[in-house]
């Protein structure tokens, strides 16, 4: 009996070594899964302000392209007003040194 009361004094010891080892491995396994958790949702609400930002940045991009070719617009119209403004005034001043030296 005594070579057998060794034997399951072993195995018990076993057993609770085992048991200990088991329990440092979930331990360690919950942690590296609250860790991952974390993680996870850090790079969720990365992603979702990025997204965010992506698309206002998209959005002031057409509202910049909106304002862009309305300016580009009136440009063109105001650039056509000058040049039909100073060719009237070249006709004016035409006019005028014509008359100044008629008068003379």
């Amino acid at each position: 009996e005594s070579k057998s009361g060794g034997i399951v004094e072993t195995l018990t010891d076993l057993l609770d070594d085992a048991e200990g080892q088991l329990s440092a491995a979930r331990k360690k396994e919950t942690e590296s899964r609250h860790a991952f958790e974390l993680t996870e949702q850090a790079l969720k609400d990365e992603l979702k302000h990025a997204d965010k930002m992506l698309s206002e940045a998209k959005d002031g991009i057409a509202v910049a392209g909106e304002a862009k070719s309305k300016a580009e617009g009136e440009l063109a119209v105001t650039s056509k007003d000058l040049a039909a403004d100073i060719e009237s005034l070249g006709e004016l001043r035409h006019d005028c040194m014509t008359r100044a030296e008629d008068f003379e």
